[in-house]
Protein backbone atom coordinates (compact mmCIF):
# COMPACT_ATOMS: atom_id res chain seq x y z
CA UNK A 1 0.00 0.00 0.00
CA UNK A 2 1.07 3.54 -0.60
CA UNK A 3 0.85 6.27 2.03
CA UNK A 4 -2.57 7.11 0.66
CA UNK A 5 -3.80 3.54 1.01
CA UNK A 6 -3.77 2.96 -2.76
CA UNK A 7 -2.13 0.00 -4.50
CA UNK A 8 1.62 0.40 -4.76
CA UNK A 9 2.68 1.51 -8.24
CA UNK A 10 6.33 1.28 -9.13
CA UNK A 11 7.75 3.21 -12.07
CA UNK A 12 10.27 0.74 -13.41
CA UNK A 13 12.24 3.39 -15.27
CA UNK A 14 12.81 5.47 -12.15
CA UNK A 15 13.74 2.38 -10.12
CA UNK A 16 16.22 1.21 -12.74
CA UNK A 17 17.60 4.70 -13.19
CA UNK A 18 18.18 5.28 -9.49
CA UNK A 19 19.80 1.87 -9.03
CA UNK A 20 22.06 2.30 -12.06
CA UNK A 21 23.01 5.82 -11.01
CA UNK A 22 23.96 4.69 -7.51
CA UNK A 23 26.03 1.73 -8.69
CA UNK A 24 27.93 3.78 -11.29
CA UNK A 25 28.69 6.57 -8.80
CA UNK A 26 30.10 4.03 -6.36
CA UNK A 27 31.89 1.73 -8.80
CA UNK A 28 35.35 2.51 -7.36
CA UNK A 29 34.03 1.44 -3.96
CA UNK A 30 33.87 -2.18 -5.05
CA UNK A 31 37.67 -2.30 -5.33
CA UNK A 32 38.39 -0.62 -1.98
CA UNK A 33 39.99 -2.51 0.86
CA UNK A 34 39.77 -2.42 4.64
CA UNK A 35 40.73 0.91 6.19
CA UNK A 36 40.84 2.51 9.64
CA UNK A 37 38.61 0.79 12.26
CA UNK A 38 37.56 -1.95 9.81
CA UNK A 39 39.90 -4.36 11.56
CA UNK A 40 38.20 -3.76 14.92
CA UNK A 41 34.75 -4.15 13.35
CA UNK A 42 35.44 -7.18 11.17
CA UNK A 43 38.72 -9.02 10.68
CA UNK A 44 40.10 -8.63 14.24
CA UNK A 45 36.77 -8.80 16.03
CA UNK A 46 36.55 -12.12 17.83
CA UNK A 47 32.72 -12.13 18.05
CA UNK A 48 32.56 -11.54 14.29
CA UNK A 49 35.13 -14.12 13.22
CA UNK A 50 34.09 -16.74 15.78
CA UNK A 51 31.27 -19.11 14.72
CA UNK A 52 29.74 -18.79 18.20
CA UNK A 53 30.22 -15.02 18.40
CA UNK A 54 26.57 -14.00 17.93
CA UNK A 55 25.80 -14.45 21.62
CA UNK A 56 28.61 -12.08 22.58
CA UNK A 57 27.47 -9.51 20.03
CA UNK A 58 23.98 -9.41 21.53
CA UNK A 59 24.59 -10.18 25.21
CA UNK A 60 28.04 -8.78 26.04
CA UNK A 61 28.29 -5.00 25.64
CA UNK A 62 31.91 -4.10 24.99
CA UNK A 63 32.66 -7.29 23.07
CA UNK A 64 32.41 -5.22 19.88
CA UNK A 65 33.32 -1.52 19.48
CA UNK A 66 29.75 -0.26 19.91
CA UNK A 67 26.52 -1.90 20.98
CA UNK A 68 24.90 -2.01 17.54
CA UNK A 69 24.06 -5.73 17.51
CA UNK A 70 22.27 -5.84 14.15
CA UNK A 71 25.19 -4.13 12.44
CA UNK A 72 27.75 -6.50 13.92
CA UNK A 73 25.46 -9.47 13.26
CA UNK A 74 25.53 -8.51 9.58
CA UNK A 75 29.33 -8.58 9.73
CA UNK A 76 29.17 -11.97 11.48
CA UNK A 77 26.96 -13.39 8.73
CA UNK A 78 29.09 -11.97 5.94
CA UNK A 79 32.29 -13.28 7.50
CA UNK A 80 30.83 -16.75 7.11
CA UNK A 81 30.35 -16.02 3.38
CA UNK A 82 33.42 -14.09 2.21
CA UNK A 83 35.76 -14.05 5.18
CA UNK A 84 38.42 -11.36 4.85
CA UNK A 85 37.65 -10.41 1.25
CA UNK A 86 36.54 -6.75 1.43
CA UNK A 87 34.63 -6.89 -1.86
CA UNK A 88 31.56 -8.50 -0.32
CA UNK A 89 31.31 -6.01 2.54
CA UNK A 90 31.59 -3.07 0.15
CA UNK A 91 29.00 -4.58 -2.20
CA UNK A 92 26.50 -4.96 0.66
CA UNK A 93 27.10 -1.39 1.83
CA UNK A 94 26.46 -0.05 -1.67
CA UNK A 95 23.40 -2.27 -2.05
CA UNK A 96 21.95 -1.06 1.26
CA UNK A 97 22.46 2.55 0.16
CA UNK A 98 20.82 1.87 -3.21
CA UNK A 99 17.76 0.29 -1.59
CA UNK A 100 17.53 3.23 0.83
CA UNK A 101 17.45 5.53 -2.19
CA UNK A 102 14.43 3.65 -3.56
CA UNK A 103 12.63 3.67 -0.22
CA UNK A 104 13.28 7.40 0.15
CA UNK A 105 11.82 8.00 -3.29
CA UNK A 106 8.64 6.09 -2.32
CA UNK A 107 8.33 8.03 0.94
CA UNK A 108 8.65 11.37 -0.84
CA UNK A 109 6.20 10.35 -3.55
CA UNK A 110 3.71 9.34 -0.87
CA UNK A 111 4.14 12.73 0.80
CA UNK A 112 3.41 14.46 -2.48
CA UNK A 113 6.79 16.19 -2.79
CA UNK A 114 7.46 17.64 -6.26
CA UNK A 115 10.75 16.34 -7.59
CA UNK A 116 10.82 13.25 -5.40
CA UNK A 117 12.98 11.46 -7.96
CA UNK A 118 15.50 14.30 -7.91
CA UNK A 119 15.72 14.30 -4.11
CA UNK A 120 16.34 10.55 -4.15
CA UNK A 121 18.95 10.94 -6.88
CA UNK A 122 20.77 13.68 -4.94
CA UNK A 123 20.78 11.49 -1.85
CA UNK A 124 22.10 8.62 -3.97
CA UNK A 125 25.13 10.42 -5.38
CA UNK A 126 25.99 13.29 -3.06
CA UNK A 127 29.72 13.04 -2.28
CA UNK A 128 29.31 13.69 1.48
CA UNK A 129 27.78 10.21 1.64
CA UNK A 130 30.83 8.47 0.17
CA UNK A 131 32.31 8.17 3.65
CA UNK A 132 29.21 6.33 4.90
CA UNK A 133 28.85 4.07 1.87
CA UNK A 134 32.47 3.13 1.10
CA UNK A 135 33.79 2.86 4.66
CA UNK A 136 32.90 -0.64 5.85
CA UNK A 137 32.78 0.45 9.49
CA UNK A 138 29.93 2.79 8.61
CA UNK A 139 27.66 -0.16 7.85
CA UNK A 140 25.86 1.20 10.90
CA UNK A 141 24.80 4.19 8.77
CA UNK A 142 23.66 2.34 5.67
CA UNK A 143 21.87 -0.39 7.64
CA UNK A 144 20.21 1.90 10.19
CA UNK A 145 19.34 4.32 7.38
CA UNK A 146 17.46 1.65 5.48
CA UNK A 147 15.56 0.55 8.58
CA UNK A 148 14.74 4.18 9.47
CA UNK A 149 13.44 5.02 6.00
CA UNK A 150 11.44 1.79 5.76
CA UNK A 151 9.97 2.48 9.21
CA UNK A 152 9.02 5.97 8.05
CA UNK A 153 7.29 4.60 4.95
CA UNK A 154 5.27 2.12 7.06
CA UNK A 155 4.35 4.75 9.66
CA UNK A 156 2.98 7.09 7.02
CA UNK A 157 1.05 4.21 5.49
CA UNK A 158 -0.67 3.97 8.88
CA UNK A 159 -1.04 7.76 9.19
CA UNK A 160 -2.73 8.07 5.79
CA UNK A 161 -5.14 5.24 6.51
CA UNK A 162 -8.55 5.67 8.04
CA UNK A 163 -8.67 5.79 11.87
CA UNK A 164 -8.76 2.24 13.19
CA UNK A 165 -7.18 0.84 10.01
CA UNK A 166 -3.57 0.33 9.04
CA UNK A 167 -2.59 -1.40 12.27
CA UNK A 168 -0.31 -3.82 10.45
CA UNK A 169 1.60 -0.88 9.01
CA UNK A 170 1.97 0.64 12.47
CA UNK A 171 3.32 -2.58 13.95
CA UNK A 172 5.62 -3.01 10.98
CA UNK A 173 6.88 0.54 11.49
CA UNK A 174 7.65 -0.18 15.13
CA UNK A 175 9.51 -3.38 14.27
CA UNK A 176 11.57 -1.62 11.61
CA UNK A 177 12.32 1.23 14.01
CA UNK A 178 13.68 -1.24 16.55
CA UNK A 179 15.89 -2.55 13.76
CA UNK A 180 17.15 0.99 13.15
CA UNK A 181 17.98 1.49 16.85
CA UNK A 182 19.80 -1.84 17.00
CA UNK A 183 21.85 -0.82 13.96
CA UNK A 184 22.76 2.69 15.16
CA UNK A 185 21.03 4.69 17.86
CA UNK A 186 21.49 8.02 16.10
CA UNK A 187 18.09 7.12 14.61
CA UNK A 188 16.44 8.07 17.94
CA UNK A 189 15.34 11.29 16.22
CA UNK A 190 13.17 9.51 13.63
CA UNK A 191 9.82 9.49 15.53
CA UNK A 192 10.15 13.22 16.24
CA UNK A 193 10.81 13.71 12.53
CA UNK A 194 7.47 12.01 11.76
CA UNK A 195 5.66 14.58 13.88
CA UNK A 196 7.39 17.48 12.11
CA UNK A 197 6.37 16.01 8.75
CA UNK A 198 2.78 15.67 9.98
CA UNK A 199 2.82 19.36 10.89
CA UNK A 200 4.25 20.21 7.46
CA UNK A 201 1.58 18.26 5.61
CA UNK A 202 -1.42 18.98 7.84
CA UNK A 203 -0.61 22.15 9.76
CA UNK A 204 -1.11 20.47 13.12
CA UNK A 205 0.01 17.56 15.30
CA UNK A 206 -3.03 15.84 16.73
CA UNK A 207 -3.68 13.26 19.40
CA UNK A 208 -3.57 10.39 16.90
CA UNK A 209 -0.15 11.40 15.63
CA UNK A 210 1.27 11.80 19.12
CA UNK A 211 -0.06 8.46 20.30
CA UNK A 212 1.15 6.81 17.11
CA UNK A 213 4.71 8.01 17.71
CA UNK A 214 4.78 7.72 21.50
CA UNK A 215 5.82 4.03 21.83
CA UNK A 216 8.73 4.60 19.47
CA UNK A 217 9.72 7.75 21.34
CA UNK A 218 9.80 5.78 24.59
CA UNK A 219 12.09 3.21 23.00
CA UNK A 220 14.65 5.92 22.28
CA UNK A 221 15.35 6.50 25.99
CA UNK A 222 16.97 3.15 26.87
CA UNK A 223 18.64 2.99 23.47
CA UNK A 224 20.18 6.42 23.92
CA UNK A 225 21.30 5.69 27.48
CA UNK A 226 22.90 2.43 26.33
CA UNK A 227 24.87 4.24 23.65
CA UNK A 228 26.04 6.95 26.05
CA UNK A 229 27.16 4.28 28.54
CA UNK A 230 29.05 2.44 25.80
CA UNK A 231 30.72 5.63 24.59
CA UNK A 232 31.77 6.48 28.13
CA UNK A 233 32.98 3.05 29.23
CA UNK A 234 34.14 1.21 26.11
CA UNK A 235 34.85 3.75 23.35
CA UNK A 236 36.83 6.20 25.46
CA UNK A 237 34.59 9.26 25.69
CA UNK A 238 34.65 8.97 29.48
CA UNK A 239 38.33 9.92 29.44
CA UNK A 240 37.88 12.96 27.22
CA UNK A 241 38.55 16.35 28.68
CA UNK A 242 37.40 18.68 25.93
CA UNK A 243 37.21 21.66 28.26
CA UNK A 244 33.90 22.81 26.78
CA UNK A 245 31.50 24.90 28.82
CA UNK A 246 27.78 25.00 28.09
CA UNK A 247 28.30 28.20 26.10
CA UNK A 248 31.13 26.58 24.15
CA UNK A 249 28.85 23.71 23.18
CA UNK A 250 26.31 26.17 21.81
CA UNK A 251 29.08 27.64 19.66
CA UNK A 252 30.05 24.18 18.42
CA UNK A 253 26.45 23.30 17.58
CA UNK A 254 25.78 26.58 15.77
CA UNK A 255 28.92 26.35 13.68
CA UNK A 256 28.35 22.66 12.92
CA UNK A 257 24.88 23.37 11.52
CA UNK A 258 26.26 25.89 9.05
CA UNK A 259 29.21 23.63 8.25
CA UNK A 260 27.02 20.68 7.33
CA UNK A 261 24.61 22.80 5.30
CA UNK A 262 27.57 24.34 3.50
CA UNK A 263 29.02 20.94 2.56
CA UNK A 264 25.65 19.91 1.13
CA UNK A 265 25.43 22.93 -1.14
CA UNK A 266 29.15 23.16 -1.92
CA UNK A 267 30.80 19.74 -1.36
CA UNK A 268 34.36 20.86 -2.06
CA UNK A 269 37.45 19.86 -0.07
CA UNK A 270 35.84 16.93 1.70
CA UNK A 271 38.20 15.54 4.34
CA UNK A 272 38.11 12.34 6.38
CA UNK A 273 39.09 14.35 9.49
CA UNK A 274 38.32 18.06 9.36
CA UNK A 275 40.39 20.63 11.27
CA UNK A 276 39.19 21.01 14.82
CA UNK A 277 37.88 24.49 15.53
CA UNK A 278 39.22 26.64 18.31
CA UNK A 279 36.23 27.53 20.50
CA UNK A 280 36.20 30.71 22.57
CA UNK A 281 32.89 31.98 23.94
CA UNK A 282 34.52 35.36 24.62
CA UNK A 283 34.84 36.06 20.90
CA UNK A 284 31.68 37.70 19.59
CA UNK A 285 32.33 36.59 16.01
CA UNK A 286 31.88 32.95 17.06
CA UNK A 287 28.42 33.74 18.39
CA UNK A 288 27.36 34.71 14.86
CA UNK A 289 26.95 31.01 14.00
CA UNK A 290 24.32 30.07 16.63
CA UNK A 291 22.69 33.52 16.39
CA UNK A 292 22.48 33.12 12.63
CA UNK A 293 20.86 29.72 13.03
CA UNK A 294 18.28 31.11 15.46
CA UNK A 295 17.54 33.99 13.08
CA UNK A 296 17.07 31.57 10.18
CA UNK A 297 14.53 29.56 12.18
CA UNK A 298 12.76 32.77 13.24
CA UNK A 299 12.53 34.17 9.70
CA UNK A 300 11.17 30.89 8.33
CA UNK A 301 8.58 30.81 11.13
CA UNK A 302 7.44 34.39 10.54
CA UNK A 303 7.34 33.88 6.76
CA UNK A 304 5.61 30.50 6.77
CA UNK A 305 2.36 32.01 5.49
CA UNK A 306 4.17 33.30 2.40
CA UNK A 307 6.83 30.59 1.95
CA UNK A 308 4.78 27.69 3.25
CA UNK A 309 5.67 25.32 6.06
CA UNK A 310 8.07 23.29 3.92
CA UNK A 311 11.29 25.33 4.33
CA UNK A 312 10.85 25.57 8.11
CA UNK A 313 10.08 21.86 8.35
CA UNK A 314 13.20 21.09 6.32
CA UNK A 315 15.56 23.02 8.59
CA UNK A 316 13.86 21.63 11.71
CA UNK A 317 14.35 18.09 10.39
CA UNK A 318 17.93 18.86 9.40
CA UNK A 319 18.88 20.28 12.81
CA UNK A 320 16.90 17.68 14.75
CA UNK A 321 18.44 14.72 12.93
CA UNK A 322 21.90 16.18 13.47
CA UNK A 323 21.30 16.90 17.17
CA UNK A 324 23.05 13.76 18.53
CA UNK A 325 26.26 14.85 16.76
CA UNK A 326 26.22 18.59 17.49
CA UNK A 327 28.48 18.45 20.52
CA UNK A 328 25.98 18.55 23.37
CA UNK A 329 27.11 15.04 24.40
CA UNK A 330 30.76 13.98 24.31
CA UNK A 331 31.53 11.32 21.72
CA UNK A 332 34.97 9.89 21.08
CA UNK A 333 35.57 11.48 17.62
CA UNK A 334 35.20 14.96 19.15
CA UNK A 335 38.80 14.79 20.36
CA UNK A 336 39.85 14.91 16.70
CA UNK A 337 37.17 17.06 15.08
CA UNK A 338 33.71 18.40 15.87
CA UNK A 339 32.31 17.37 12.48
CA UNK A 340 32.46 14.42 10.07
CA UNK A 341 30.74 13.68 6.77
CA UNK A 342 29.15 10.46 8.00
CA UNK A 343 27.29 12.33 10.77
CA UNK A 344 24.87 13.83 8.25
CA UNK A 345 23.94 10.73 6.26
CA UNK A 346 20.22 10.90 7.13
CA UNK A 347 20.23 14.56 8.17
CA UNK A 348 21.02 15.62 4.61
CA UNK A 349 17.69 14.34 3.28
CA UNK A 350 15.41 17.26 4.25
CA UNK A 351 17.70 19.92 2.77
CA UNK A 352 18.24 17.87 -0.39
CA UNK A 353 14.46 17.43 -0.68
CA UNK A 354 13.97 21.18 -0.23
CA UNK A 355 16.58 21.89 -2.89
CA UNK A 356 14.89 19.39 -5.24
CA UNK A 357 11.56 21.13 -4.75
CA UNK A 358 13.16 24.48 -5.63
CA UNK A 359 14.87 23.05 -8.72
CA UNK A 360 11.76 21.23 -9.93
CA UNK A 361 9.36 24.12 -9.43
CA UNK A 362 11.69 26.98 -10.31
CA UNK A 363 14.07 25.69 -12.96
CA UNK A 364 13.94 23.40 -15.94
CA UNK A 365 14.23 19.74 -14.93
CA UNK A 366 17.32 19.30 -17.12
CA UNK A 367 19.29 21.47 -14.72
CA UNK A 368 18.46 19.05 -11.96
CA UNK A 369 19.72 16.17 -14.09
CA UNK A 370 22.94 18.04 -14.78
CA UNK A 371 23.41 18.65 -11.06
CA UNK A 372 22.97 14.94 -10.37
CA UNK A 373 25.59 14.03 -12.98
CA UNK A 374 28.09 16.52 -11.55
CA UNK A 375 27.62 15.19 -8.02
CA UNK A 376 27.86 11.60 -9.25
CA UNK A 377 31.21 12.42 -10.83
CA UNK A 378 32.44 13.97 -7.60
CA UNK A 379 31.37 10.88 -5.66
CA UNK A 380 33.12 8.63 -8.18
CA UNK A 381 36.36 10.54 -7.53
CA UNK A 382 35.82 10.72 -3.77
CA UNK A 383 35.50 6.93 -3.52
CA UNK A 384 39.12 6.59 -4.61
CA UNK A 385 40.29 8.25 -1.38
CA UNK A 386 39.04 5.19 0.54
CA UNK A 387 40.90 2.68 -1.64
CA UNK A 388 43.36 1.74 1.11
CA UNK A 389 44.66 3.01 4.43
CA UNK A 390 47.72 4.71 2.97
CA UNK A 391 45.70 6.61 0.37
CA UNK A 392 43.19 7.72 3.00
CA UNK A 393 45.78 9.10 5.42
CA UNK A 394 47.87 10.76 2.71
CA UNK A 395 44.80 12.57 1.43
CA UNK A 396 43.80 13.57 4.96
CA UNK A 397 47.25 14.91 5.87
CA UNK A 398 47.44 16.82 2.59
CA UNK A 399 44.15 18.59 3.36
CA UNK A 400 44.50 18.78 7.16
CA UNK A 401 48.23 18.78 7.94
CA UNK A 402 47.65 19.63 11.61
CA UNK A 403 45.58 16.58 12.46
CA UNK A 404 47.49 14.55 15.09
CA UNK A 405 45.41 11.46 14.38
CA UNK A 406 46.03 11.63 10.63
CA UNK A 407 49.75 12.26 11.10
CA UNK A 408 50.38 9.40 13.54
CA UNK A 409 48.15 7.05 11.52
CA UNK A 410 50.14 7.88 8.39
CA UNK A 411 53.27 7.27 10.45
CA UNK A 412 52.04 3.76 11.26
CA UNK A 413 51.42 3.12 7.58
CA UNK A 414 54.89 4.38 6.63
CA UNK A 415 56.47 2.22 9.33
CA UNK A 416 54.73 -0.87 7.97
CA UNK A 417 56.24 -0.21 4.55
CA UNK A 418 59.74 0.19 5.98
CA UNK A 419 59.97 3.98 5.77
CA UNK A 420 60.96 4.28 9.41
CA UNK A 421 62.53 7.73 9.38
CA UNK A 422 59.44 9.23 7.74
CA UNK A 423 57.23 7.29 10.15
CA UNK A 424 59.07 8.63 13.18
CA UNK A 425 58.87 12.15 11.78
CA UNK A 426 55.08 11.90 11.41
CA UNK A 427 54.65 10.66 14.99
CA UNK A 428 56.79 13.50 16.31
CA UNK A 429 54.84 16.03 14.25
CA UNK A 430 51.62 14.74 15.84
CA UNK A 431 53.14 15.15 19.30
CA UNK A 432 54.36 18.67 18.50
CA UNK A 433 50.84 19.66 17.48
CA UNK A 434 49.13 17.98 20.44
CA UNK A 435 51.55 16.87 23.19
CA UNK A 436 48.62 15.33 25.10
CA UNK A 437 47.52 12.95 22.33
CA UNK A 438 48.48 9.56 23.83
CA UNK A 439 48.13 7.49 20.65
CA UNK A 440 51.00 9.37 19.05
CA UNK A 441 53.26 8.62 22.03
CA UNK A 442 52.32 4.92 21.95
CA UNK A 443 52.91 4.71 18.20
CA UNK A 444 56.23 6.53 18.49
CA UNK A 445 57.40 4.07 21.15
CA UNK A 446 56.55 1.13 18.88
CA UNK A 447 58.33 2.75 15.94
CA UNK A 448 61.46 3.45 17.98
CA UNK A 449 61.49 -0.14 19.22
CA UNK A 450 61.18 -1.38 15.64
CA UNK A 451 64.25 0.69 14.82
CA UNK A 452 66.20 -0.98 17.63
CA UNK A 453 66.27 2.16 19.79
CA UNK A 454 65.03 0.42 22.91
CA UNK A 455 66.06 3.00 25.51
CA UNK A 456 64.32 5.83 23.66
CA UNK A 457 61.26 3.65 23.13
CA UNK A 458 61.14 2.86 26.85
CA UNK A 459 61.24 6.54 27.82
CA UNK A 460 58.46 7.35 25.35
CA UNK A 461 56.37 4.41 26.61
CA UNK A 462 56.72 5.76 30.14
CA UNK A 463 55.56 9.17 28.96
CA UNK A 464 52.51 7.62 27.28
CA UNK A 465 51.40 5.92 30.51
CA UNK A 466 51.92 9.09 32.53
CA UNK A 467 49.81 10.96 30.02
CA UNK A 468 47.03 8.36 29.68
CA UNK A 469 47.09 5.78 32.49
CA UNK A 470 43.61 4.69 31.42
CA UNK A 471 44.83 3.60 27.94
CA UNK A 472 45.47 -0.18 27.95
CA UNK A 473 47.70 -0.11 24.86
CA UNK A 474 50.04 2.34 26.56
CA UNK A 475 50.40 0.07 29.59
CA UNK A 476 51.03 -3.03 27.47
CA UNK A 477 53.72 -1.17 25.55
CA UNK A 478 55.43 -0.13 28.78
CA UNK A 479 55.11 -3.66 30.19
CA UNK A 480 57.03 -5.05 27.22
CA UNK A 481 59.85 -2.62 27.87
CA UNK A 482 59.91 -3.56 31.54
CA UNK A 483 59.97 -7.26 30.67
CA UNK A 484 62.94 -6.71 28.35
CA UNK A 485 64.76 -5.27 31.37
CA UNK A 486 63.67 -8.29 33.45
CA UNK A 487 61.55 -6.08 35.70
CA UNK A 488 58.81 -8.68 35.62
CA UNK A 489 56.90 -7.63 38.73
CA UNK A 490 56.49 -4.08 37.39
CA UNK A 491 55.50 -5.44 33.98
CA UNK A 492 52.80 -7.60 35.53
CA UNK A 493 51.42 -4.59 37.44
CA UNK A 494 51.14 -2.67 34.16
CA UNK A 495 49.39 -5.58 32.44
CA UNK A 496 47.02 -6.11 35.36
CA UNK A 497 46.07 -2.44 35.08
CA UNK A 498 45.59 -2.87 31.34
CA UNK A 499 43.17 -5.81 31.66
CA UNK A 500 41.36 -4.04 34.50
CA UNK A 501 40.68 -1.20 32.07
CA UNK A 502 39.71 -3.53 29.22
CA UNK A 503 38.95 -7.11 30.21
CA UNK A 504 38.71 -8.11 26.53
CA UNK A 505 42.12 -6.80 25.48
CA UNK A 506 43.59 -10.00 24.01
CA UNK A 507 47.18 -8.78 23.64
CA UNK A 508 47.31 -7.76 27.30
CA UNK A 509 46.26 -11.25 28.42
CA UNK A 510 48.70 -12.81 25.96
CA UNK A 511 51.65 -10.82 27.26
CA UNK A 512 50.52 -11.37 30.86
CA UNK A 513 50.60 -15.13 30.30
CA UNK A 514 54.06 -14.89 28.77
CA UNK A 515 55.51 -12.78 31.58
CA UNK A 516 53.87 -14.82 34.34
CA UNK A 517 55.56 -17.84 32.77
CA UNK A 518 58.89 -16.06 32.75
CA UNK A 519 58.64 -15.35 36.47
CA UNK A 520 57.42 -18.89 37.23
CA UNK A 521 54.02 -17.82 38.54
CA UNK A 522 51.90 -20.83 37.63
CA UNK A 523 48.69 -19.39 39.13
CA UNK A 524 48.99 -16.14 37.21
CA UNK A 525 49.93 -18.01 34.03
CA UNK A 526 46.90 -20.29 34.27
CA UNK A 527 44.58 -17.37 34.92
CA UNK A 528 45.90 -15.42 31.93
CA UNK A 529 45.80 -18.40 29.54
CA UNK A 530 42.28 -19.27 30.66
CA UNK A 531 41.12 -15.77 29.77
CA UNK A 532 43.05 -15.94 26.52
CA UNK A 533 41.36 -19.22 25.54
CA UNK A 534 37.99 -17.62 26.18
CA UNK A 535 38.76 -14.50 24.16
CA UNK A 536 40.91 -15.88 21.36
CA UNK A 537 41.23 -19.68 21.22
CA UNK A 538 43.41 -19.52 18.10
CA UNK A 539 46.00 -17.28 19.75
CA UNK A 540 45.85 -19.33 22.94
CA UNK A 541 46.50 -22.45 20.90
CA UNK A 542 49.59 -20.90 19.37
CA UNK A 543 50.98 -19.99 22.79
CA UNK A 544 53.80 -22.35 23.65
CA UNK A 545 55.32 -22.25 27.17
CA UNK A 546 58.57 -23.59 25.80
CA UNK A 547 58.83 -20.89 23.19
CA UNK A 548 56.96 -17.83 24.38
CA UNK A 549 56.52 -15.32 21.52
CA UNK A 550 58.14 -11.93 21.84
CA UNK A 551 55.74 -10.04 19.57
CA UNK A 552 55.04 -6.45 20.44
CA UNK A 553 51.47 -5.20 20.09
CA UNK A 554 50.63 -3.38 16.91
CA UNK A 555 50.06 0.37 17.39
Amino acid sequence: MTDQGEPLRIDGRIVAGLLLLTVIAYLPGFSCGFIWDDDAHVVNSRPVVSPDGLAAIWLEPGSVPQYYPLTHSSFWLEYRIWGENPLGYHAINILLHAVSVLVLWRVLVGLGLPGAWLAAALFAVHPVHAESVVWISERKNTLSGLFALASTWAWFCWWRSEPGAGRRCWWLSGLLFVGALLSKTVTVTVPAAWLVICWWRGGRIGRRECLGALPMLLLTVPAGLMTIWTEQNHIGAGHLDLGLSSFDRLLVAGRALWFYAGKLFWPGDLVFIYPKWSIDSNLFVQWLYPLGAVMAFAVLWWQRARLGRGPLAAVLLFAGTLSPALGFIDIYPMQFSFVADHFQYLASIPLLACASWLVTTGWHASRGSLLVLVLAGMTFVRCGVFHDTGTLWRDTVAKNPRSPLALTSLGNQLGETGLHELAERRHRQAIDIDPRFPDAWVNLAVELQNQGRGDEAFRVANAAVELAPWLPRARVNLALGLAERERYDEAVRQLEAAVAGDKRFVMAWFQLARIELLRDNETGYQRATEQLRRLNPRLAGEFSPSHAPQDRPSP
